[in-house]
């Protein structure tokens, strides 16, 4: 990742949704994550000694409601993330924001503090915004898609010029109007911050491919994945930019395929939280969408369950480490990864699956202090 991140392995490894209760599993299982901070703190170092690359949070202000309320407890992702960057060593925390709702001039000084608590191991993950209730909750209209990604150009080239110019300035945009605009100190990661961004088509994948360092395709066909991939490293090496590509995923990972299956059906089937997939079905425009067959929305709706539509690792150390191998192939560079538990899952993940990776010359062992 950068100069200031613990590893520059083939196949990077993140942990998703950690500042979430449930994470991504959307299920009422009595396992599921419960967000304290104190778990949150653990987490982070647990996964800091193991050599895993970041920590990237989900940006919610509400959950769905029922009587699970996925997602109902959130932390706020720059405050979370400067709190995890000052009790850890190695990894990168992110911090995902929604740029409309928050002043860039505001956000460029809070994040130069996380950086700086970090000493350089902060990241930004910029949404452009899609739920609208979330932005009534704040008073602002969502807008038309691809005005959503023109306001979030111009408010990264003013971060990005707070970051890098020395000399006050000006700026006169369509959606930002500012004077005199200068802040002290400038980043430690250099040249940025890194910059995720998880634009899917059109505006969204222009806006990634433009500004990102990271991209996060997600799989909808294994089939199809590979050119997805193909095509995103073609339009950026088109502009003289190298961007990666991540995909979220769900792991459930257990000493027998059998097992795993079982824990799998368990959480995401048995015990699903049915509000929040039913919330998701509908709202992503699953259930009304005319080319999906109704096999592949089953499938679809599962994988809400099991993981807010991410990609399945289901099975034992050995068909999880081959299924990243797999993705590795493909050309992802890594993944940001839930677990229906962290803490209770990451040290089985930690001790089984990290060394085949090694084996398989994806990873290299955590460095020790």
């Amino acid at each position: 990742m950068t100069a200031q991140s613990s590893s520059d392995n083939k196949f990077k490894i993140g942990l998703f949704a950690a500042n979430c209760s449930g994470g991504i599993a959307a299920t009422d299982a009595k396992e599921r994550w419960l967000p304290s901070w104190e778990n949150n703190v653990a987490l982070a170092q647990m996964a800091d000694a193991a050599g895993i690359e970041f920590m990237l949070p989900l940006g919610r202000w509400a959950g769905y409601g029922g009587d699970g309320d996925h997602n109902g407890i959130s932390y706020e992702t720059l405050m979370w993330s400067a709190g995890l960057l000052a009790a850890t060593k190695r990894i990168i925390a992110f911090s995902t924001l929604h740029v409309a709702m928050i002043n860039p001039v505001f956000a460029a000084k809070q994040m130069v503090t996380a950086d700086h608590i970090g000493g350089g191991r902060f990241g930004l993950n910029i949404v452009c915004g899609w739920n609208a209730d979330e932005f009534g909750m704040m008073g602002i209209d969502l807008g038309d898609h691809d005005r959503r990604y023109e306001l979030g150009q111009e408010w990264l080239e003013i971060v990005s010029k707070i970051w890098s110019q020395d000399e006050p300035f000006d700026f006169d945009g369509t959606f930002y109007q500012l004077k005199n605009v200068r802040a002290k100190p400038k980043p430690i990661s250099q040249p940025r911050p890194l910059v995720m961004n998880a634009g899917q088509s059109g505006p969204g994948l222009d806006f990634a491919v433009r500004n990102a360092d990271y991209l996060f395709r997600a799989i909808q066909e294994m089939s199809v994945a590979k050119a997805e991939v193909a095509q995103v490293k073609a339009q950026s090496k088109a502009l003289g930019r190298e961007v990666g590509v991540f995909t979220n995923a769900y792991c459930v990972c257990r000493p027998t395929v059998k097992e795993a299956e079982e824990f799998h059906h368990y959480y995401a089937v048995e015990n699903a939280n049915e509000a929040a997939v039913e919330s998701m079905y509908v709202g992503r425009g699953v259930r009304d969408n005319p080319d999906l067959s109704d096999e592949v929305k089953a499938e679809i709706k599962l994988r809400m369950a099991g993981g807010n539509s991410a990609y399945p690792l289901i099975g034992d150390p050995d068909t999880i480490a081959e299924k990243m191998q797999m993705l590795s192939e493909i050309g992802f560079s890594g993944i940001a990864m839930g677990l229906v538990n962290y803490l209770d899952e990451l040290p089985y993940f930690r001790d089984e699956v990290l060394p085949r990776l090694e084996r398989l010359g994806l990873r290299q062992p955590a460095g020790k202090d």
